[in-house]
């Protein structure tokens, strides 16, 4: 009965496919009877296939009657400068990482790339407008400051945090103490941590691991500031919706300060965390087996089961729960088609990448045709196969090539023979509408994410920006002087080198505002103001 129902489905799923590239009695998907080539150009990771075994382009070939000549580049940055630079263009640019500020350089000022806002209308792009439709503020997100659009990328799930912390659940249980949700119980949990004497962990306990961007930036969040870097210290923050870095707020940053002081002196960091952190090199308690006690992304002590997400802190400057929600939601760095491209056939290629808008399509995209989808099988044996797991009740995906060994596994079939790119950055990656008909697997949360860290994600400062290339270049002459003067100046404060005495604070955000703090901080603040008008 199950095997019948999925064979039900997925010819449904053929049917519809089927359906509408021939809804106008055309040959091809977007009422297209005429075949036509176009150049493209790739970015190709180490343990990605190559182009001729690619399912993908055989598929645009037939479905799409796209025959792409495909360009796989091993450098991405090394072909666009290049590229940029002599006008030798591949119509499209397929994941490449066009970044925001190449958007601007090369679409606004260059015109190296064209814009593509005007082929994104419901006639020609229904699954990107139907997007756009239900979440306004993502096109908003990717427009430049000339309100155009020059590159497009993925949408994912936005409801699940930036970064997760988490606690081991074992030893707050024995140390009879509940999960902490303000910074003076989080302090009160360390120093139970730092107690511990297990006869397997050795004489030294060190509670945090020292990664010099986690848990310190776990304990930021506390002071009100609301960022996503692991340079958190230099990164654009928000505090009560203002724009700022942490490093300038004379209010909350001595007390910061004090606080990773304290932490050390009371060796729930590492005395080396700073010196070896920017040195490049791990902490010693990092490096050593049965030392940590807290993250479990960086604890050598894991045992999964025994860990929690650490809920968001509050403290004195801060009476909310809150943790940046993730800011991958959006991306725009994967798809753009150059000024080389002759005009009849750019509406074609907006054509064909809003397919990939689609969730079930974008699943096809990336793992190939079903078992049961023989049409599109294309030279592939089989086709993925899902089985549900009884015992777990997941989905487990295969293919004859898998299962006869000319792959190792499902991911190396996906990368080698059946993607045109390898990970998410182009499409529509996660079940917005609810509408997925293939055989997926829910998402499932572990160690409490969902009730610790969910309730209470926020938005933040926007991860995409565009800058024109003169202010480009102007924020990152001034980020260097005062980034390296910030660097510097704290490791003293931490380490004592330096005592944080008020003639020596007042120094140092006096030289802050020296170095063009206040110019330097303007653009971002016009940049968020112009961003939040447009949302209105």
């Amino acid at each position: 009965m199950r095997k019948t129902l999925a064979l039900l489905l997925s010819l449904l799923m053929v049917i519809g496919l089927v359906g509408s590239a021939m809804a106008a009695d055309s040959k091809y998907y977007g009422g297209y009877d005429d075949m036509i080539e176009s150049t493209i150009v790739v970015y190709q990771r180490g343990n990605q296939g190559d182009a001729a075994n690619i399912w993908w382009w055989d598929f645009c070939r037939e479905y799409f009657g796209i025959d792409f000549k495909v360009t796989q580049v091993t450098s991405a940055s090394d072909h666009k400068s290049i590229a940029f630079s002599s006008g030798d263009m591949s119509d499209v640019f397929y994941q490449m990482f066009i970044s925001s500020s190449q958007a601007v350089e090369q679409g606004e000022v260059n015109g190296n790339l064209i814009a593509l806002d005007p082929y994104i209308t419901p006639e020609i792009m229904p699954n990107l407008s139907r997007i756009y439709d239900k979440h306004p503020e993502y096109k908003t997100l990717i427009t430049g400051g000339d309100g155009h659009i020059y590159s497009l990328g993925s949408f994912n799930d936005a409801n699940q945090p930036q970064m997760t912390f988490y606690i081991n659940q074992r030893w707050l249980d024995e140390a009879g103490l509940p999960m902490a949700t303000t910074l003076d119980d989080f302090t009160k949990v360390m120093a139970a941590f730092k107690e511990r004497k297990p006869a397997n962990e050795g004489d030294i306990i060190v509670p945090l691991t020292g990664d010099l961007g986690n848990q310190p930036r776990y304990l930021a969040n506390a002071f009100g500031w609301t960022t996503h870097a692991a340079g958190y210290l230099t990164a654009i923050a928000l505090k009560d919706d203002v724009p700022l870095f942490i490093y300038a707020d004379e209010e909350r940053f001595p007390e910061f300060m004090q606080l990773m002081k304290d932490y050390i002196a009371a060796g729930y960091f590492s005395s080396d965390v700073f010196s070896d952190q920017y040195a490049g090199e791990q902490t010693k308690a990092q490096k050593a087996q049965d030392l940590t006690g807290f993250d479990q992304n960086t604890s050598n002590a894991i045992n999964p089961d025994e860990w929690t997400a650490a809920i968001p802190l509050t403290s004195k400057w801060k009476d909310t729960p809150s943790i940046l929600r993730s800011i991958n939601a959006v991306n725009c760095q994967s798809f753009s088609i150059s000024s080389s491209c002759a005009p009849e056939k750019v509406e074609r290629l907006m054509k064909w990448v809003d397919w990939l808008y689609d969730y079930d399509n974008y699943l096809m995209a990336h793992w190939g045709p079903s078992a049961e989808e023989t049409e599109w099988h294309l030279g592939l044996k089989s086709g993925y196969k899902a089985t549900k797991n009884e015992e777990t009740g997941l989905y487990e995906y295969t293919a004859a090539e898998v299962e006869d060994g000319t792959y190792t596994s499902w991911g190396d079939y996906q990368n080698q023979r059946i993607q045109g790119i390898i990970g998410g950055y182009l499409g529509l990656s996660f079940d917005m509408f609810g509408e997925g008909t293939r055989a997926t697997n829910p998402r499932v949360w572990k160690n409490k994410v969902d009730e610790n860290y969910l309730p209470y994600l926020v938005d933040g400062y926007p991860d995409i920006r565009f800058f024109d290339a003169d202010t480009n270049q102007r924020i990152t002459e001034l980020a260097t002087d005062i980034n390296a003067y910030v660097n510097e100046t704290y490791v003293k404060f931490i380490s004592g080198d330096l005592e944080m005495t008020d003639e020596n604070l007042a120094t140092y955000f006096q030289t802050i505002k020296d170095l063009g703090y206040d110019e330097y901080l303007k653009y971002f603040t016009d940049y968020y103001d112009a961003y939040k008008a447009a949302l209105k």
